[in-house]
């Protein structure tokens, strides 16, 4: 398996992956797209740098990205036991070329054999999002078997504990709630969109109210354990706050400011 080292600078320390039961399969969507595009792009959301731990272009190269050892930020809730692969291209619209798929292949494979594991996810699987594309070859890529075999021991911490949880109706329920404060005048669509970051306040310990509630059932839900969910911002939800804040390479501030409500988003 040949693996470019791209070597590229990440801007803060990241946390060792504990642990690889799965590989997570993403599209770049752009036509175009070079290791250091992406390390911009992902340093211009506030992270350490790119978020996925490989790329793999057209032309079949493969580059490396994040540290493989590293816990990625690729997919949100996902992150702390899985292996993030982008694919140049954007496949909703687009064919992927024959080197490419066979480079992907390839490189899956690898993966597998070298972690000794069997589950291949698409990013839709784990978030909600039509990454990567309705056009990506996943089946001949992941192979037909492997994406359908669970892992056999903790279940990933992405899916919300209660229907009310689910991604799409606890930004419904956020929207609604910060138009209700005042804090935006936003079409309340269930869609994380930049009026949606834009609406949500600075949110810190001593803060109360329905804002708060949903901001401990977001870390709950993700798997950073804040304990009950109880409308006030304490010490355990601060220190759910900081972990979140690691884990994705953020300032470890505790408080939930455009950074860390853009990771709640899920943008």
């Amino acid at each position: 398996m040949n693996i470019i080292e791209t070597n590229l600078k990440f801007k803060n320390s990241m946390t060792n992956r504990s642990t690889t039961k799965r590989i997570i399969l993403h599209h770049a969507e752009a036509s175009k797209c070079t290791a250091e595009d992406i390390h911009r792009w992902h340093l211009n959301n506030g992270w350490a740098g790119a978020g996925y731990h490989f790329l793999v272009r057209k032309d079949g190269s493969v580059y490396r990205l994040r540290p493989e050892n590293k816990v990625g930020a690729h997919a949100q809730g996902a992150n702390s036991n899985s292996i993030g692969i982008c694919f140049e291209g954007a496949y909703m619209t687009e064919t992927m070329p024959q080197a490419q798929i066979d480079a992907g292949k390839e490189l899956v494979a690898y993966l597998k054999e070298k972690y000794d594991i069997s589950k291949v996810q698409a990013h839709r699987d784990v978030c909600s999002t039509s990454c990567p594309g309705k056009n990506f070859p996943f089946e001949e890529i992941a192979g037909t078997k492997a994406s359908n075999i669970p892992v056999n021991t903790t279940p990933k911490p992405a899916p919300a504990q209660t229907p009310k949880l689910s991604g799409n109706d606890w930004v419904r329920r956020l929207q609604k709630e910060c138009n209700a404060q005042g804090f935006s005048r936003q079409v309340v669509d269930s869609i994380p969109g930049k009026n949606t970051l834009a609406g949500c306040p600075t949110c810190r310990r001593g803060a109360r109210g329905n804002i708060t509630r949903l901001i401990q059932e977001r870390l709950n839900g993700l798997g950073y354990n804040c304990g009950k969910v109880d409308s006030i911002f304490g010490s355990r939800t601060e220190n759910a706050v900081k972990t979140l804040q690691k884990v994705h390479g953020l300032t470890i501030d505790g408080i939930v400011g455009q950074k860390t409500w853009r990771i709640l988003l899920g943008m």
